[in-house]
């Protein structure tokens, strides 16, 4: 493969990484704010932080799904990295040892 199709490749890995990092900061400040609301409630800002969390959990879960998949089909294989899939493995085993 062409490097500059390699980079193009690795780089793309790395945002996606990016953007599901930043979305997990993201969770995690909303977290820490709707603590201190605790102590100094606010009902319009918990309402807004409990609708944005949620939909913000929602698109990690997303991030996290496309992040790996693009991991295993994609990046590794560029970068000559094989990929493990032991559940795989194990059924091509147990058919070998029924044949």
């Amino acid at each position: 493969m062409e490097q500059s199709k390699i980079d193009a490749i690795e780089s793309n890995f790395h945002k996606l990484e990016d953007i599901k990092n930043s979305c997990e900061s993201l969770i995690q400040k909303i977290g820490q704010l709707q603590v201190d609301l605790f102590n100094n409630p606010d009902a319009k800002l918990e309402k807004f932080l409990g609708k944005l969390n949620g939909a913000l959990s929602g698109s990690h879960g997303e991030i996290v799904e496309v992040t790996s998949t693009y991991e295993t089909e994609i990046y590794m294989p560029a970068k000559g990295m094989e990929t493990f899939n032991s559940a795989q493995e194990e059924m091509e085993e147990n058919e070998k040892d029924n044949s």
